[in-house]
C-alpha cells in the first residue's frame, strides 16, 4: 500500500468545482454516482452527454446551433477525422473577458527586478483594445498566423488576445529559442506578423535578439510586419489610439486557435495545431473541475511562452482567477525573487517543473499556505511529493501528465479522491485512458503503453502542412490500430492512483524486462550526494545492450568505488538486480530541453556512435555544453 498524504475535507469538498458540477450532472440527468470511478466511467461511456454538459455548465456563448456534439465513425482507425459541435461559432477571448471583475486584478507581475504589478479588468480591456484597432490597420483577419518571440509579461497576453479576438492563429516562442530553432517553427506556417521583445533580463544578464529579425525578414516571404515592443515606436503607437469596445470575431468551433510545436530534439518540430473550441472546453474542464480553479482564486504556473504551459495557465482566466506572471529564472536571488512574488501575489495554485520542486532542498519562504501546488514535465518523485507535504501540510499536491499534443492534461487531480507519494490521482473526465500490454490488452497494475481509446476535442485539428495527415498518424495511430499510443509507460493501480515511469521509448530493456527510467532516478535521485541522474540502455559496437547511469554530484563531491556501492546497493534494495547499471559516470550537468524534460533518447543516440549534431537540435537544449561531457565520455568508452 502506498503512502496516502492528503484527503478533502467535507467541507472543502462540496465546496469544490467538481463536486459542485457532480451534482449539476446528478440533478440534470437523475444519476448518481458513488465514486469518483462511477463518474469518470459515465463521461468516457456517454461522451456527447458530457461534453455538451460542460457547454451548458460553463455558459458558453456561440452562435447558431450544432448538429452533432460529436461525428466520428468508430469504425475509422484514427480520431484525425473526427468533428465536434459542428456548426458553432465562438471566442476564445470573449470568455476570457465573460470573467471580468472590478474587485480583483485581471493580472499580477514580477520579474526579476522585483516590479510588482497589478492589472484591473479595465486596463487590460484597454490595452487589448489597441492592439486590436492597430491589428485592423495592418488588415490582419481570421485565418492570419501572428507569432511572437516573446517573454512571460502582460504585454504578450494582451498581444495574444487582440489576436484571438479577431480569430487570427496565435503562435510562439520563448526568446531563449536559438534562431535556428525559432525560424524552424515559424517558416512552416507563414506568418503575417512578428510580434518581438527585442532585449530582455534572465538571470541578471542583459540579452538582444537582434540578429533573428533580419533572418526571419529574409527567410519567410509572407512576414509583412515586424513590431519590436521594446521601441520608443511602438510606444507612441499606442499612445496615438483611443481605446474602443472591443470586438470578439466568433469562428467555427473547429477554427484553429494557436500552433504549438513538438519538442524538435531531431529534425524539424511538428506545428500541432489545436482548435478554438477543443481548447475552450477542455480547459475549462481541466482547470475548474480537475484543479479546482475558482473565481478570485491567483493561479501561477512558472513557464515561459514556448511551452504549452503559458497557454495552459492563461485559461485560468475562463474560471475568474488573477492570472500571476513571473518573467525571468526562477533561482534568481537563490529563489527568493520567485518566492517573494509568491507570497506577495497571494498565489493560491502553484504549479511548475517537476524538476524544479525535485531540486529544491529549502523552501525560503515561510507564512505561504497554498490551496494547490501542480507539477508536471516529468513524473514527480514520492520523496518530492512528501517533502512538499510536509513543508504545506494542507496543500493539494496535483501531479499532471498530458502534453503538447492535447494542450491540456487528461491525468490530473480530484478533490474526491486521496493523494498517494508519487501518483497522479485520475484519469479526468471524458479521457478514456487506459494501459496497454504488447497484445493491445488493457491491464491494471502493471505497466503498459499509455494509450487513449476514445477521441478528445483538444486533439489536434492538424500539423501544419502535413498533407494527408502523415506525420499525424505516424506520431500517435501506428502502434495500436484505431488507438492514440501517446508515448508515456504507466501504471493504473486499483483503489489508488496512477504512476508514470518515464517516456516508452526511453523505457530500458534488461534481459527482455522493462523498466521505466523513473523507478532509476526515484532510487538514485534521494541518495545524499546526488543532484540529478540520467540513465539509458545502447547497443555497443557488437550489440550488446548496456545500461548506463550519469550523476550529477554535489559541489566538491566525487564518485568513488562507495558511492558506486552504495548506488547499486540501493537500486538492488529498493527495485531488482536488473536495474542496476553496467557503468556509472560522474556528469558536470545533466542536459534538459527548454521545457524541463531529461535528453534521454538525445544521449542514447550519442552513445550508439551519433554525432552530437545528429542527436539534437542544440537551440532546443536549456544547457548545452552539458552534450560535450556524455560526448567525451562516450569517446573513451569507443577508443579502450
Amino acid at each position: 500500500m502506498s503512502t496516502k498524504l492528503w484527503t478533502s475535507s467535507i467541507e472543502n469538498l462540496k465546496d469544490s468545482c467538481l463536486w459542485k458540477y457532480k451534482q449539476y450532472i446528478e440533478n440534470n440527468y437523475k444519476i448518481y454516482f458513488k465514486n469518483y470511478d462511477d463518474f469518470h466511467n459515465w463521461s468516457v461511456e456517454n461522451l456527447e452527454i458530457f461534453w455538451k454538459s460542460i457547454i451548458d455548465y460553463f455558459d458558453l456563448q456561440y452562435d447558431n446551433q450544432y448538429t452533432k456534439v460529436l461525428d466520428w465513425n468508430e469504425l475509422d482507425d484514427t480520431f484525425i477525422n473526427v468533428k465536434w459541435f459542428e456548426g458553432i461559432n465562438l471566442s476564445y477571448a470573449e470568455h476570457i473577458f465573460k470573467q471580468r471583475d472590478t474587485h480583483i486584478p485581471a493580472i499580477k507581475f514580477s520579474n526579476e527586478l522585483s516590479e510588482y504589478v497589478e492589472l484591473s479588468w479595465s486596463d487590460l480591456e484597454k490595452k487589448v483594445s489597441k492592439i486590436q484597432q492597430f491589428l485592423l490597420t495592418k488588415s490582419i483577419k481570421r485565418g492570419d498566423r501572428i507569432v511572437g518571440i516573446l517573454n512571460n509579461t502582460i504585454d504578450t497576453i494582451a498581444v495574444f488576445l487582440a489576436v484571438n479576438s479577431l480569430g487570427a492563429i496565435w503562435s510562439c516562442c520563448s526568446p531563449d529559442f536559438g534562431d535556428k530553432s525559432i525560424l524552424d517553427r515559424f517558416s512552416q506556417i507563414e506568418p503575417k506578423m512578428l510580434f518581438i521583445q527585442s532585449e530582455y533580463q534572465y538571470n541578471g544578464k542583459q540579452f538582444r535578439k537582434s540578429t533573428i529579425i533580419s533572418l526571419l525578414q529574409n527567410s519567410i516571404p509572407s512576414l509583412e510586419n515586424i513590431v519590436d515592443l521594446n521601441s520608443s515606436q511602438w510606444n507612441e503607437i499606442l499612445e496615438s489610439i483611443v481605446p474602443d469596445k472591443l470586438i470578439f470575431t466568433r469562428v467555427p468551433f473547429s477554427s484553429p486557435i494557436w500552433i504549438l510545436y513538438s519538442s524538435g530534439t531531431t529534425g524539424i518540430p511538428k506545428a500541432i495545431t489545436h482548435s478554438m473550441g477543443g481548447i475552450l472546453i477542455e480547459h475549462y474542464k481541466a482547470l475548474a473541475l480537475h484543479q479546482n480553479v475558482k473565481k478570485g482564486d491567483n493561479f501561477l504556473w512558472y513557464t515561459t511562452t514556448g511551452w504549452m504551459m503559458w497557454n495552459y495557465a492563461l485559461s485560468s482566466l475562463l474560471c475568474g482567477a488573477t492570472l500571476c506572471l513571473y518573467d525571468g529564472a526562477i533561482n534568481h536571488s537563490n529563489d527568493y525573487t520567485f518566492w517573494n512574488f509568491i507570497r506577495e501575489a497571494k498565489v493560491d495554485h502553484l504549479g511548475a517543473g517537476a524538476s524544479y520542486f525535485s531540486s529544491l532542498s529549502n523552501i525560503p519562504v515561510r507564512d505561504y499556505f497554498p490551496k494547490v501546488i501542480a507539477s508536471t514535465g516529468s513524473p514527480l518523485s514520492p520523496e518530492t511529493f512528501c517533502y512538499l507535504q510536509d513543508n504545506f501540510p494542507d496543500v493539494h499536491i496535483i501531479s499532471l501528465s498530458g502534453g503538447t499534443d492535447v494542450c491540456s492534461a487528461f491525468l490530473s487531480g480530484c478533490t474526491m479522491l486521496p493523494v498517494f507519494a508519487g501518483q497522479i490521482q485520475c484519469k479526468t473526465l471524458g479521457s478514456a485512458i487506459a494501459a496497454f500490454n504488447e497484445e493491445g490488452k488493457s491491464i491494471s497494475n502493471a505497466v503498459g503503453e499509455l494509450v487513449v481509446i476514445k477521441p478528445m476535442p483538444s486533439m489536434p485539428l492538424l500539423f501544419w502542412n502535413d498533407q494527408g495527415n502523415y506525420k499525424y498518424y505516424d506520431s500517435y495511430f501506428t502502434k495500436y490500430q484505431g488507438i492514440w499510443s501517446h508515448g508515456d509507460w504507466i501504471k493504473i493501480i486499483l483503489k489508488e492512483g496512477i504512476i508514470i515511469y518515464g517516456r516508452s521509448d526511453a523505457t530500458l530493456n534488461r534481459g527482455g524486462i522493462r523498466i521505466g527510467t523513473a523507478e532509476i532516478y526515484n532510487t538514485v535521485n534521494v541518495i545524499d550526494s546526488i543532484i540529478d541522474s540520467l540513465v539509458i540502455t545502447a547497443n555497443n559496437n557488437k550489440g550488446v545492450s548496456n545500461m548506463y547511469l550519469f550523476v550529477k554530484l554535489k559541489e566538491s563531491q566525487i564518485l568513488d568505488e562507495e558511492l558506486k556501492f552504495l548506488i547499486n546497493s540501493n537500486l538492488r534494495k529498493e527495485n531488482s538486480p536488473r536495474h542496476i547499471p553496467d557503468y556509472i559516470y560522474q556528469v558536470e550537468d545533466i542536459p534538459y530541453t527548454l521545457s524541463g524534460k531529461k535528453l534521454e533518447i538525445p544521449i542514447k543516440k550519442i552513445f550508439e556512435g551519433n554525432s552530437i549534431e545528429e542527436s539534437v537540435s542544440k537551440d532546443i537544449v536549456r544547457n548545452p555544453f552539458s552534450l560535450h561531457n556524455f560526448y567525451s565520455i562516450y569517446e573513451s568508452i569507443r577508443s579502450e
